[in-house]
Order: C-alpha cells, then sequence, then structure tokens
C-alpha cells in the first residue's frame, strides 16, 4: 500500500492535545496541538483512508458567519466533477450488453470510484482485485463527484492516480498498465475520508490541517464556501496550538499559529453539530 501523504502531528508536550489526520487524539487538557508538514501526494507532489467560490481577502478582524444550511460542497476552481457513465466509461453493461473498461489509466480509476459511490460490490468486482474491492468496500459510501488530480507512475509497469471529491475525500488508485482495458486493472488502493471529531478544538485543528494541506472542499465541509474562502491563497502554519472554551451550545475556538507569531484565529462552533458538517458558523483573524 502506498505510503499516506497526510501531514501527521508532532508529539505533544505536557497540557496539550495533539492529533494526526487519521482522527487519532490523545487528550490531556484543552489545548490541541497540530503540526504540519505539507507533503501531499494527492496535491501533484506526490495520497487511506461528509463549488468554490472566487477566492476572498479578508483583512484583520474580518468576521464571516453562515447560518445553518448555507454551506456547499466545494470542487477546485475550473475543475469539473467526474462521475463516468457505464455506457462510455465502464459500467455493468445494460442488459446482456459488457462493459467496456477505460484504456487511460485516469479514466478506469475514475470509472471504479464511480462503481465504489454506487456502494455495488458486484460492480467494483468488475474494476479491481479482491483485495482492493476490500478496501473500498472498508470505507463506506462516499460522494461521487470525483476529480482528478494528477496521475504518475508508481512502480515497474503501474500507474497511481491521485483524486478528491466534493466532500474532501482523497483516493489513490494504482492500476496495472498491462490490464488497461480489460477487468481488474485496479491493484491498489489508498483512501483518506473525511472525519467529523466530536471535539470542538480537535474539530477546528482538523479545519487547520486541511487548510495546510490545500484540501478546500475538507474546508468547506468543516465551515462553509465563504469561511473557507477566507483562508485560501494565505500562508497557513506548520502547526498550531488551540484552546476551547463553552458557552450554552456554543464554542469559541481560539487558535495560535506556529511557529509562535504565524497568526492567531478566533472560530465559533455549534456544539449540536459536531459529528457532522459545517459545525463551525464563524471565523475571525485576529
Amino acid at each position: 500500500m502506498t505510503a499516506s501523504p497526510l501531514r501527521h502531528a508532532a508529539p505533544g508536550n505536557d497540557g496539550t492535545r495533539t492529533h494526526n489526520r487519521l482522527g487519532r487524539t490523545h487528550r490531556t487538557r484543552t489545548a490541541v496541538a497540530v503540526a504540519g508538514v505539507l507533503a501531499l501526494a494527492l496535491l501533484g507532489t506526490a495520497a487511506c483512508g461528509k463549488e468554490g467560490d472566487p477566492q476572498a481577502s479578508a483583512s484583520a478582524n474580518t468576521v464571516i458567519t453562515e447560518s445553518p444550511g448555507t454551506s456547499a460542497s466545494a470542487l477546485p476552481s475550473g475543475s469539473a466533477a467526474a462521475t463516468p457513465q457505464p455506457s462510455s466509461t465502464g459500467g455493468s453493461g445494460n442488459g446482456n450488453q459488457a462493459p467496456t473498461f477505460p484504456k487511460s489509466a485516469k479514466d478506469y480509476g475514475l470509472a471504479a470510484l464511480a462503481a465504489w459511490a454506487t456502494g455495488s460490490k458486484s460492480k467494483l468486482d468488475q474494476y479491481a482485485v479482491q483485495a482492493a474491492v476490500a478496501q473500498f468496500m472498508g470505507h463506506g459510501k462516499p460522494n461521487s463527484q470525483w476529480t482528478t488530480l494528477n496521475c504518475e507512475p508508481s512502480s515497474s509497469g503501474r500507474t497511481a492516480c491521485n483524486y478528491r471529491n466534493a466532500h474532501g475525500d482523497d483516493a489513490r488508485l494504482t492500476m496495472e498498465d498491462a490490464q488497461l482495458g480489460h477487468p481488474t486493472a485496479t491493484v491498489d488502493v489508498f483512501l483518506n475520508r473525511t472525519q467529523y471529531p466530536t471535539d470542538a478544538a480537535v474539530y477546528v485543528s482538523y479545519f487547520m490541517a486541511a487548510w495546510g494541506d490545500g484540501n478546500k472542499q475538507r474546508m468547506t465541509r468543516y465551515a462553509s464556501s465563504s469561511i473557507a474562502n477566507m483562508f485560501t491563497g494565505k500562508t497557513p502554519p506548520t502547526g498550531s496550538q488551540t484552546n476551547a472554551t463553552q458557552n450554552g451550545s456554543t464554542w469559541t475556538v481560539q487558535v495560535s499559529g506556529l511557529p509562535v507569531g504565524s497568526g492567531s484565529w478566533t472560530f465559533t462552533v455549534n456544539g449540536s453539530k459536531l459529528g457532522g458538517g459545517n459545525a463551525i458558523t464563524a471565523a475571525k483573524i485576529d
């Protein structure tokens, strides 16, 4: 299996909570430290695991608040959702008509992802070896709007393609070149699904990590497109320390960028929405 490209947290000191992008959290008090090394295979440089607006600049003390239900899933600017149809990119076929299979690694991966999104193992069986099918089926049913990030040689006779969907889920599929145009060309799958913590401080730290990874779709799922736009195009800190205080069902989460002096932010989190999407309802650049 291909190694994860996701940033992992550095060990935390006493009095902090550290986390990594796969959802492991070590908790002692209310602070959260997230250290990031931006090393994304999925963003065209080298990616297991709920539409973008024009970029908006935000000055100091700018506050953007979103009402529930106003968030939209974002796709990279200028890209289109990729959901191959069986008749054109290889599906289960109509009636007795035999399915066809794409001859390019990029399209073959999209067809496999489309089959995964249907939740049908029998469809996945057509595009992937059984080990890869098991990797898919162990991760639920994803959003079906996939965009290709890049494809690259993986090893001798294989090509790996990286994809991201409108919910910020990342996938890296490896195809056997000689099997393209035929069944079961997908031989390895590496998935990272967007996770939704129930802890306010961890939730915000996941938003910060998504910012560092350039995953605007995931940022939008945690907040809204307007809030995500506040951060898009700006330089994220390499890590952050997060402290949360509660007032009723509302959490105020203060974030200090690391190293010290790399920025500070205040987030408002709706406690009733923790564990799901769009819990961040406001953000202020301090």
